[in-house]
């Protein structure tokens, strides 16, 4: 299996199989889909990635949420204080799968 392939499925794993359950994040005019693993890290897909992977088209609409990245970092604050090696890792970018 792929590193990409292993990367979607870690996602899709985390979002129940379907991307409808994951927050979208709507960050520099970039979008970034968001769920959490088992243990509530977070998971961070590119939109345009998950779309050019699965052929899905992502409506933010139909996510169960929405967030800008202020509010991520906001409500992951705390998780990238600690697990960030630097204030570069807190870009949604650095966070991808």
């Amino acid at each position: 299996m792929s590193e990409t392939s292993q990367r979607l499925y870690k996602f899709l794993s985390a979002c129940a199989g379907n991307w409808r359950n994951a927050i979208y994040i709507s960050d520099d005019g970039i979008g970034y889909l968001l769920s959490a693993d088992r243990d509530g890290s977070p998971i961070v897909m590119a939109a345009e990635q998950f779309q050019q992977l699965t052929g899905e088209q992502i409506d933010p609409a139909e996510c169960c949420g929405q967030l800008t990245g202020v509010g991520f970092k906001a409500l992951y604050g705390q998780y990238l204080l600690w697990h960030a090696a630097s204030p570069q890792d807190w870009l949604l970018d650095h966070l991808c799968y």
